[in-house]
C-alpha cells in the first residue's frame, strides 16, 4: 500500500502533532508499507517551501509557537498524489486541503487526522477566542479543511463525539496517537521523593493553563519540600516567571530535548496536566508511561482526563484549590503513589504507538477496499 502523508512541518521536534506523525510513519514502514511524506524540509520525499504569513501580529505569534506552514505547490502535489494509493492529511491548513481536493479528483481515498480543536488555534488570539470565533473555525475545518476526506482518524471517543455534535459527516476511526516504547520501557526511580518532584510539560501558552499549578503551589502544605519543573517554552514565559518568584522554591522553567526530558520523567513523582483544550495530551501519556503519576484537569475540551484512573488523578480545570489537595494527597501517601505508578506503567502498554499504527493500517485498507 502506497501511503502519502501530507503535513506542514513534518520534521518539527517540539510539536506533538508532528512527533506523532513521525512515529506513525516509522511504524508503517516497519510493517512493510510504502510511505512518502509531503512537507516543508529538504529531507521530505516531496519537499515544498514554507508559506510565509506576512500579517505582522499573526507572523509573530506563529514564530513564537515554532510552527511552519507549507506552501502548496500544485506541481508537487499532483506528483505526490498520483504516486499514492491513499492520502493521509495531518493538518487543517492549505497544503492538506489542496492535496485532499486533488486526491478526490483522481478518485483516491483520503483520511484526515484530527489533531487540533479550533480553540487550539484561537487560544493565543484573544479577539478570536470566543464563541463566534471558535464556531467560525469549526465551520472552516468542516467545510474546507476536511471537506474532501472520506474518513477522519481521532485519538479518543470524546473527540469523535465532538465531531458528531458539530455535524462532521465523515466515517470516524478512534485511534490513540499512542506512546513510544522509549517511554514505556523508560526506567524510573524506585523511591518517592528525594526530592519530591512535580513535572508539567507543554508550551507556555493560554490553553495549557499552567498558571493553575503556580497558584496550587501557593496553597499546598508542602510547597517548600517540592521540586517543580516546567518543561517548555512559549509566549507566556515572562508572565510565568513573575508567578515563579512568588513560590518558596523557584521552579525550573526551560525547554528540554527529548532525551533529557525522558531522564527527567524517570526522576519525577507526579506529572500535572492543566490544559483546558487538549485533543489527547501525548506528553502526559509519555510521562505516566515513564512512571510519573498523573493529575489531570477535567475539561469539556480535554480528552486527557480519559486517562485518569481514580478521582485523585484528576481535578476540575482551573481549580487550584483541588489541585493543591491532590498534590498533598500524593505527597502524604507515598506507598499509594508507588502502587499507582506501577498501575500506570502497566496501563501504558495497552496504548503503544505500535498497536495504534497497526489499527490505523487496518482502517486505511478498509478505505481502499470500499
Amino acid at each position: 500500500m502506497r501511503i502519502l502523508i501530507v503535513i506542514d512541518d513534518y520534521f518539527n521536534q517540539s510539536n506533538g502533532m508532528c512527533i506523532s506523525t513521525q512515529r506513525f510513519v516509522h511504524e508503517y514502514k516497519k510493517m512493510g508499507q510504502e510511505v512518502q511524506v509531503l512537507s516543508t524540509g529538504e529531507k521530505a520525499d516531496y519537499p515544498v517551501p514554507e508559506l510565509k504569513i506576512n500579517i505582522p501580529f499573526i507572523h509573530g505569534l506563529i514564530a513564537k509557537q515554532g510552527f511552519h506552514f507549507a506552501k502548496p505547490i500544485r506541481k508537487t502535489l499532483i506528483k505526490a498524489v498520483t504516486w499514492a494509493d491513499i492520502i493521509q492529511i495531518e493538518t487543517p491548513f492549505p497544503v492538506s486541503w489542496r492535496a485532499a481536493k486533488l486526491a478526490k479528483k483522481q478518485g483516491k481515498p483520503v483520511i484526515g487526522t484530527f489533531h487540533i480543536y479550533p480553540q487550539n488555534v484561537t487560544a493565543s488570539v484573544p479577539f478570536l477566542n470566543n464563541r463566534l470565533g471558535n464556531w467560525c473555525f469549526m465551520l472552516f475545518f468542516r467545510e474546507k479543511s476536511f471537506k474532501n476526506c472520506d474518513a477522519l482518524q481521532v485519538p479518543t471517543a470524546k473527540v469523535a463525539k465532538w465531531l458528531k455534535q458539530n455535524h462532521f459527516k465523515q466515517k470516524l476511526f478512534v485511534v490513540s496517537n499512542g506512546i513510544s516504547d522509549k517511554f514505556i520501557n523508560n526506567s524510573h526511580k524506585d523511591k518517592v521523593g528525594h526530592p519530591f518532584t512535580i513535572l508539567c510539560i507543554g508550551r507556555f501558552s493560554h490553553e495549557k493553563k499552567q498558571e493553575t499549578l503556580f497558584k496550587a503551589m501557593q496553597l499546598t502544605k508542602h510547597s517548600s519540600e517540592i521540586r517543580l519543573i516546567f518543561a517548555g517554552q512559549g509566549p507566556l514565559k515572562k508572565e510565568y516567571e513573575k508567578l515563579a518568584n512568588q513560590l518558596p522554591q523557584k521552579p525550573v522553567m526551560q525547554y528540554f530535548p527529548p532525551v533529557k526530558l525522558r531522564q527527567i520523567m524517570s526522576q519525577a513523582d507526579l506529572v500535572v496536566h492543566c490544559a483546558d483544550v487538549e485533543i489527547e495530551g501525548m506528553a502526559c501519556m509519555e510521562a505516566f508511561a515513564s512512571g510519573c503519576v498523573p493529575v489531570i484537569a477535567d475539561s469539556p475540551l480535554s480528552s486527557t482526563v480519559s486517562y485518569a484512573l481514580t478521582p485523585n488523578n484528576c481535578f476540575p480545570v482551573k481549580n487550584s484549590e483541588v489541585l493543591a489537595q491532590r498534590i498533598d494527597y500524593w505527597f502524604e501517601h507515598p506507598q499509594e503513589l508507588i502502587k499507582m505508578r506501577q498501575k500506570y506503567r502497566k496501563y501504558s502498554k495497552t496504548l503503544s504507538v505500535a498497536r495504534s499504527a497497526k489499527t490505523a493500517i487496518g482502517n486505511l485498507e478498509k478505505l481502499i477496499l470500499r
